[in-house]
């Protein structure tokens, strides 16, 4: 309905700057014998007749049928072959739906983050957060949206979403951020204790382990 009415008042925004070009143009000229009455009123029947075709076959009282219909095949769909533009218009349906549910949100900002849309990802993990405040996968990445819109800084509202999921979650991600908090202010003792934290977190299979062993030892000396 909103979408209707927007077409709506978009047509009327141009039907009225149309007739504010006529009447300049027509005063510019320097007026004329002629009156502008004719093409001012030529503007406002094309109006009318184009708000009469929409009335009669746009069905602005109705739901955007074509969205709801693009909704309604994805779900007969494998969601593996979804595009990532499908994927959002999925969840944001399903949050709809589900308005205290956080995971199509939490979704939605992994999707976004993973996107390079931080500020939009950030928005969806605050919104998931409202809905559950422990849900620490929506901390951390709300925290990571935060680092990467400060291009690679920990900010201390992203160290303190680190700290919260990090006592609420064995992932060792939170761990590495507040190692790296503490390199960049060269509090290289809480480092070392962090990097060993995150080591203590991870499988066998980590391709970071061994990044995290050495950081640990030495968090000047790098990978």
């Amino acid at each position: 309905m909103w979408s209707s009415l927007a077409v709506l008042l978009i047509g009327a925004v141009v039907t009225a700057g149309a007739g504010y070009w006529v009447l300049r143009a027509y005063r510019r000229a320097g007026g004329g014998v002629r009156s502008p009455m004719p093409a001012l009123m030529s503007c406002g029947i094309v109006a009318v007749l184009g708000l009469g075709i929409y009335l009669a076959i746009g069905r602005p009282e109705l739901p955007d049928a074509p969205y709801e219909a693009r909704l309604a095949a994805l779900k007969d769909r494998n969601p593996e072959t979804f595009t990532p533009d499908e994927t959002l218009a999925v969840l944001h349906q399903a949050a709809r739906e589900n308005p205290r549910d956080p995971l199509p949100l939490f979704y939605t900002g992994q999707l976004l983050l993973d996107q390079g849309r931080a500020q939009e990802a950030a928005r969806a993990f605050d919104a998931a957060l409202r809905r559950d405040p422990r849900l620490a996968e929506a901390m951390l990445g709300l925290g990571r949206s935060l680092v990467r819109m400060e291009n690679g800084r920990v900010t201390p509202e992203a160290l303190g979403l680190f700290q919260q999921a990090g006592a609420l979650t064995n992932d060792p991600a939170p761990w590495i951020y507040q190692a790296m908090a503490a390199m960049q202010e060269n509090h290289d003792d809480d480092a070392r204790r962090y990097w060993g934290e995150a080591y203590t977190r991870m499988p066998e299979d980590d391709p970071r382990r061994d990044m995290a062993r050495q950081m640990s030892a030495n968090p000047r000396r790098g990978g």
